[in-house]
């Protein structure tokens, strides 16, 4: 494995030379194409293959940070929408706070040590939380038009609701051609359901 994440590695930096700025979507279509074809055409179709991908990817966006830190040749803001290589500072690296995201990335028994299971957990966690932090009541909408939204009618199961509400926000989101207000409408119809429940 430590030499498949190298070749990744060496394509990732190569990659952030060549552009400065790209998704996490971006890169992984890059490198499903040749001549990288690092990853399968469906990596990103199951929850464990879209999980390992997705942690390959950012174990080594977290390692050419290090290492561009410590040579003082740049820096390098990850998150999934946003991928950009930035000038180095002097004294930046000195002061960069602990960063608990670089951690779990850096550990790659979070990589081997999660199964399907876990990453089943780790998605219910997500949604449960998403659910959790938007019960305004700009989140709502009536019943019907909700369960219309969501392709689903009653009696409402909450693992039916969680795996539709999942399909319907991968199917719209921007990245995938989608629209944010679709979305957002998702988003909404989804939390109108789950307070029924």
């Amino acid at each position: 494995m430590d030499e498949d994440i190298e070749i990744l590695r060496v394509a990732l930096e190569q990659l952030l030379t060549e552009r400065s700025v790209w998704t996490e979507h971006e890169l992984i279509e890059v490198l499903q194409a040749p001549p990288y074809e690092l990853f399968e055409a469906d990596a990103l179709r199951q929850p464990l293959s879209l999980f390992q991908t997705h942690f390959l990817i950012f174990h080594c966006l977290y390692r050419i940070r290090c290492d561009w830190l410590a040579a003082a040749k740049a820096d390098l803001e990850i998150n999934t929408l946003r991928i950009q290589t930035l000038p180095w500072q002097a004294g930046e690296s000195g002061l960069q706070q602990h960063d608990p995201l670089a951690d779990y990335y850096l550990d790659l028994t979070q990589l081997t040590g999660t199964d399907e299971a876990g990453v089943e957990a780790l998605l219910n966690d997500f949604w449960d939380n998403m659910s959790a932090g938007r019960r305004g009541g700009q989140d709502t909408m009536d019943f019907e038009s909700a369960c219309e939204l969501m392709d689903v009618a009653p009696p409402l199961c909450q693992q039916t609701l969680k795996r539709q509400y999942r399909r319907l926000i991968h199917r719209h989101h921007p990245d995938k051609g989608g629209s944010l207000k679709k979305m957002q409408d998702v988003k909404k119809a989804y939390h109108t359901l789950a307070r029924q429940m």
